[in-house]
């Protein structure tokens, strides 16, 4: 134990080349299921500054600098004692340099603090310089939502993908000021920031997917924003959320040219999303928007129901299969008051689907 404090001291060193040698030893025993991680958390006060000095050091040791303060930060008391804008700040640094080698995992960094709330509500409002390159703003959501779009085919950084920002955009949509923040559009390019990273939720990378997927249904939770993530002259969200969910043409003509053009005349491989739990995802954003009589009077003039209904066919997922049914239900259903704002599920007499 004495030895590991005197590693701890080390990273403070004035000598490079000792904080770079303690940070080197260091992570092998922040791992969180390491014998002395609980020691290091409750050191965490004498840890995090000196480890951030060094993710900006020499490429190998500020790998090294990173890894520990990503096994660090599983453990929320470590995140708490980062929830401030300097140390924010410096994340984003990390993430945003465009020759940093540790910009991946510094997302990955990112994305444990972003489980705090406080953390999340900070980044909304985070200002960090604007950084040539990405884009004409200091916001700190701004530049990163549009490094994970160049992030995909690195065409901003070669050492990174930015993928974990995915993870990054669920914790902070989970609140209303981050739904706000992806459903406004920006000053500097007149965008709304949902419209730049939706166009992933058929991504081949899982992790990219899975948060694209999960940011697209939270932002459905704000109902008097629904006219607008329908609009196809706005967000026209409506067929990222549809295309995972649709296999090969399967569906008659007539039928189909009342669909999102982007959903139309599919090709005959086309394969749905094969994660249960994301296409679980993306049926729960689809209920939200029949959660209002604007967003089921919209799917049912798009023909939603056959989509879902085909999608329900192959289904083997029980949870999907209730999600799908629940859709049906909602739009299927007679609603005694057009103009409410809600309405209760209604079932045909031989269950949720028919030929209609």
């Amino acid at each position: 134990m004495e030895q590991l404090d005197e590693l701890v001291d080390f990273l403070s060193s004035p000598r490079p080349d000792v904080r770079q040698l303690a940070a080197t030893y260091l992570v092998d025993f922040s791992h969180p299921r390491a014998e002395n991680f609980a020691h290091l958390v409750r050191q965490a006060d004498k840890l995090l500054k000196p480890l951030l000095v060094i993710c900006h050091e020499q490429p190998l040791v500020a790998k090294k600098a990173i890894d520990t303060l990503v096994n660090l930060s599983t453990d929320q008391s470590v995140c708490r004692r980062m929830a401030n804008e300097d140390m924010l700040a410096m994340v984003v640094r990390m993430i945003t340099s465009p020759t940093s080698y540790i910009a991946d995992p510094a997302c990955g960094l990112l994305s444990n603090l972003t489980k705090l709330d406080d953390v999340c509500v900070l980044l909304c409002a985070l200002r960090v310089g604007e950084m040539p390159g990405i884009c004409n703003s200091e916001m700190a959501l701004d530049q990163l939502t549009d490094v994970f779009v160049l992030g995909m085919e690195r065409k901003y950084n070669k050492s990174a993908t930015f993928t974990f920002l995915a993870s990054v955009f669920v914790d902070v949509t989970n609140h209303g000021v981050g739904r706000r923040y992806f459903l406004e559009r920006t000053a500097y390019d007149g965008r709304m920031p949902i419209t730049k990273i939706m166009v992933f939720s058929e991504c081949a990378d899982p992790i990219r997917r899975a948060g694209v997927d999960s940011t697209m249904k939270n932002v459905c939770f704000e109902k008097e924003r629904h006219r607008d993530l329908l609009d196809p002259d706005e967000t026209n969200m409506l067929p990222y959320i549809l295309l995972p969910l649709c296999g090969p043409g399967e569906i008659d003509l007539e039928d189909m040219e009342k669909m999102p053009d982007e959903v139309q005349l599919l090709s005959d491989d086309k394969q749905r999303e094969a994660d249960p739990v994301l296409r679980a995802t993306l049926l729960e954003a689809v209920n939200l928007l029949c959660s209002t009589h604007y967003g089921r009077t919209t799917l049912r003039n798009k023909a939603v129901y056959y989509i879902i209904r085909e999608q329900h066919k192959v289904e083997t997922d029980e949870h999907c299969i209730e999600l799908s049914e629940r859709v049906v239900r909602l739009l299927v259903g007679d609603e005694s008051d057009e103009t409410a704002a809600d309405a209760a599920p209604a079932e045909t007499a031989d269950g949720p689907f028919e030929e209609i």
